[in-house]
């Protein structure tokens, strides 16, 4: 069994879905939800629900939001390792018909040096593209993150990355300094870090190649695309029943089912290898997709 830790946030997820267009000014019903959520928890809940032992490096406050988030973590086999911020980070989610979201974020920084005296918690670690986009903090976490142990993993994902070349150029310096093993992106983001339009997944993963031995690219119902030792893998989106409900924590949950299968076998990872982890995480992710709420439980995860 592999020893994650996940470096990222814990957020206190409000899903909003209003029953019809929202009007300035105006008061429009709405289904509004209220749930532990944030891009490095979800990860972390995920690995735990498939039985791996993980530990959560995250911004909690000592407020009623942050006792909420840390029961649930923990009630999901999920060590928490927690520094101390003023208020817990809080990020409203706004649904439309088609259960894509937009994001209202208030989110609380990752000290890069609260973050250097835990890397040695894990032999592989994970960490969210928000805390590296970070312009207070990002440089020393990448710098931390690059010298970890020669034996030790690093997947970086998400971070919703802005199409906007300074802060991009920014993120890449980061992202070399932290040698990252794996790398998972959105199409839209791999645009933005390409500084192109949005391609498809296969060619936007062999652009992106020389980042990190190996680059994911997900495109949701385009499936998804891995460039890896001079290769590309592409794995179609699965046939899962059901309309998209809510696209929150999807990604997360792809992430976690790919890095579960990769730690779980020898480094660096064959063709076959790699293609049944991308399958994984498509179907974890679609599964997630078609429930509300970011840490939702799905069919086939472990119950606490």
């Amino acid at each position: 069994m592999s020893r994650f830790l996940v470096v990222g946030d814990a957020i206190l997820d409000v899903t909003v879905a209003p029953s019809r267009p929202v009007r300035a000014g105006g008061d429009v019903p709405a289904v509004i939800r209220l749930g532990p959520g944030g891009q490095g928890a979800n990860v972390a809940v995920r690995l735990a629900r498939r039985g791996e032992q993980v530990g959560l490096l995250a911004p909690i406050a000592d407020d009623a939001g942050g006792r909420l988030l840390r029961e649930s973590l923990v009630a999901d086999g999920v060590e928490v390792l927690s520094m101390p911020v003023t208020r817990s980070a809080v990020v409203v989610a706004l649904l439309d018909a088609g259960g894509e979201r937009s994001m209202l974020s208030d989110r609380q920084a990752i000290a890069a040096e609260d973050a250097a005296g835990a890397l040695d918690h894990g032999d592989w670690i994970h960490v969210s593209a928000y805390a590296l986009l970070d312009d207070v903090n990002g440089d020393g976490l990448a710098v931390a993150l690059g010298a970890r142990g020669a034996d030790v993993r690093l997947s970086l994902a998400g971070g919703s990355i802005p199409p906007e070349p300074a802060v991009v150029a920014r993120f890449l310096g980061r992202m070399a300094n932290a040698r990252p093993d794996v790398v998972v992106v959105s199409r839209d983001e791999a645009a933005a870090l390409l500084g192109r339009p949005s391609e498809m997944a296969r060619e936007a993963a062999r652009r992106l190649a020389e980042r990190a031995p190996i680059v994911v690219v997900t495109a949701g119902s385009a499936g998804s695309a891995a460039a890896s030792g001079g290769s590309v893998v592409a794995v179609p989106a699965p046939d899962v029943p059901g309309p998209t409900l809510d696209a929150t924590g999807a990604g997360d949950a792809f992430v976690a089912a790919l890095i579960s299968r990769l730690a779980g076998g020898s480094w660096p990872p064959g063709e076959a290898a790699l293609q049944a982890g991308m399958e994984e995480g498509s179907q974890a992710g679609a599964l997630v997709a078609r429930v509300v709420g970011a840490q939702a439980r799905v069919a086939g995860e472990r119950a606490p």
